[in-house]
């Protein structure tokens, strides 16, 4: 396993150049950056699909220029494996070899102290069991009184921009070999959704095969080994991902955020971090069935206007 003082960063793309772009330009204002090791995943065309094809090989031609990591290692794939297929494998690939890494999309905009702060709770927290993931995304959080740290545990994973360990990644049982379990209890479904309540939803949404999704399967992987992710008190990511090319998000985006471009000064985020219920209340609130239920209805308001 190798050894460096910073993470692997990969970079999970499709074909959309643009935002590709972007991400990496963000990523590069770093300065980690220059003593990071880079992978980008990007997946294949889908059957089909008219013009896709031609969008995957610009992405791919722009992988091979960017300059600017300590390294560069780029895999294309001839099939289209999905986005959960290409997480799923290229995150295991990479973690093998070195103990941990660094997870983005290509929609997605980092601040200037983002590698910073993963590298930072990657080393303070691998030895602390409870933790299953670092998240440089954060919600709007409205109301944190007195609270002092940066950064706060949550029941809820996140999917945009995250890292963890191999230790960790190795436990996530991705069958969820105890699916009908829960799918016949209530009392299970509502412990899961005190994480948000559109959880257990997602997870039966994989089942029905309307949701082909990575994370709702880490997320509950982490909720029944009773672990959090840290996440950052002012995000340092923005997802500039919604929209009707977005793989997974298109129209309104309900999650609010508080983005810090940079973060001066140290961390402040103790070794023995507790959670903090009032926190995590506010931090899951976008999840709730009132927010849910608006940001569908503007959703598609949107498309009734401008269509």
């Amino acid at each position: 396993m190798k050894d460096s003082k910073y993470a692997p960063i990969i970079i999970f793309a499709f074909n959309r150049l643009e935002p590709l772009k972007a991400t990496v330009s963000s990523v590069l204002s770093n300065p980690e950056a220059s003593e990071s090791d880079l992978f980008i995943f990007v997946d294949g065309p889908r059957p089909n699909k008219e013009g896709e094809k031609d969008k995957v090989q610009s992405v791919q031609s722009f992988v091979k220029t960017i300059s600017g990591f300590k390294s560069l290692t780029y895999y294309f794939s001839d099939r289209n494996k999905g986005l959960a297929g290409s997480i799923i494998s290229g995150t295991t690939e990479v973690i093998n070899k070195y103990g941990r890494v660094i997870v983005l999309e290509d929609d997605l905009y980092v601040s200037q102290s983002f590698l910073r702060f993963m590298n930072e709770m990657l080393g303070k927290f691998e030895c602390v069991d409870k933790v299953m993931q670092i998240s440089g995304y954060g919600t709007l959080l409205t109301h944190i009184g007195s609270y002092k740290y940066h950064a706060y545990l949550n029941l809820r994973a996140r999917s945009w921009s995250w890292a963890t360990w191999k230790n960790r990644w190795d436990t996530v049982d991705w069958d969820v070999k105890d699916y009908n379990q829960i799918k016949k209890s209530k009392k299970l479904q509502c412990e899961f959704n005190k994480g948000g309540s559109d959880l257990f939803g997602m997870l039966k949404g994989y089942f029905d095969h309307t949701n082909n999704s990575w994370y709702i399967r880490f997320d509950y992987s982490m909720h029944k080994q009773s672990k959090y992710s840290i996440q950052p008190v002012r995000s340092l990511v923005r997802n500039d991902g919604f929209g009707t090319n977005a793989t997974h998000c298109s129209g309104y985006n309900r999650f609010k955020i508080d983005f810090e471009p940079i973060h001066e000064g140290d961390f402040l985020v103790p070794l023995n971090l507790e959670p903090n219920l009032s926190i995590i209340k506010n931090a899951i609130r976008f999840n709730s069935i009132p927010y849910r239920i608006y940001g569908k209805l503007i959703s598609f308001l949107k498309v009734i206007i401008f269509k």
